[in-house]
This record gives C-alpha cells, structure tokens and sequence, in this order.
C-alpha cells in the first residue's frame, strides 16, 4: 500500500476597516500612509497523514490617536474558518473546512513611535481561535493618546490531519475601534 500524499494551500484574505489618513481631532485610525495590517498567505502544507503547521505574518502598522479624547481604543481580529471555496467569505462550492478556532498568534509588539507618545494603559495580548474577534490590542480610557508602531507577531494555523486537500481560505477582519 502507498502513501498518498497531498498538498493543502491555505490563504489569508483581510478585510482591513480603516479610516483615511487621522486630522486633529479625529478617532483612532490606522494610519494610512505607514501601511495597513494585511494578512499575508499561510505557507503551503503536505498533508502525510499527521497535523501540520502553517504561518503567515500580518504587515506592520501604525495606530494614530490625535482625537484629544482619551477615550481608549482596541484592535480586534477576527479569523473565520477557512474553507476551500471561493467568493465573499469563501463559501461559494465549499466542500470542506478548517477550523478558525486551530489559529494561534502571540500578543504583537507595540512600542511609542515617537518621544511623545506615552505607553501607559497600553497593553496587547496573544490568544487562539480567533473566530470571534479578540482584543490584540487596547488602550485604556484616559489613555492611547499618540503614535504607536504595531509588530503583529507570526500566525500559527494547525492543519488537521484528516483534513480534505486543496486551496483553503478565510475573510480575515483587522479593525481600530474608539474606547477602551
């Protein structure tokens, strides 16, 4: 009996919510012109019958609150199961699915991009399963205020065994919200 073996292709698709480039006074937002969080591709896996690991790095970006506000602000992420369709969501002819909830990452690195910018009440946090959106980042009310370059740490996806072979993909959302 041969062993047969297969290759899985997994995507990461981002929807980056993101506002123009922040004015005085506006809310925290992305900033624009540094660079948006994208999610690149996850390395493809052979299936050998065992589970495997891929990973896929999330872009660099900066995070700018001049709003005066000091009302806080989080980063969420959000990573839907990946599925091997097509279209919005990659539904379309889906056959077969991996779990959103089998996708790691370790709390992103955030520093204070300029001498200004003050890291108290800032803090960023690690988690699996991303199916419902986590908190990777968050400033506390009464503070936030400032630049921040974002270091998002490398994404880890635990391909199953059993899993069907093919091209897999998931709608990724990487979103700034005002308050803490």
């Amino acid at each position: 009996m041969g062993v047969r073996i297969a290759a899985v292709a997994i995507a990461g698709i981002v929807l980056t919510i993101a506002a123009a480039a922040p004015a005085r006074g506006t809310p925290p937002a992305f900033d624009v012109g540094s660079g948006l969080p994208v999610v690149g591709n996850f390395s493809p896996v052979t299936l050998n019958g065992t589970t495997q690991l891929t990973s896929a790095t999330i872009a660099p970006f900066v995070i700018t609150d001049d709003s005066g506000a000091l009302a806080g602000w989080h980063v969420t992420l959000l990573f839907p199961d990946f599925r091997n369709g097509t279209g919005a969501g990659c539904e379309t002819g889906a056959t077969a699915s991996i779990s959103g909830a089998n996708l790691s990452m370790n709390a992103p690195v955030v520093t204070a991009a300029n001498i200004q910018t003050d890291m108290t009440g800032v803090t960023s946090a690690g988690f699996s399963d991303f199916t419902t959106a986590r908190t990777i980042i968050a400033a506390a009310a009464g503070d936030g205020a400032g630049t921040y370059d974002v270091s998002p740490e490398i994404l880890r996806l635990s391909v199953p065994a059993n899993v069907i072979a093919g091209a897999y993909c998931s709608q990724a959302t990487i979103a700034i919200t005002s308050g803490p």
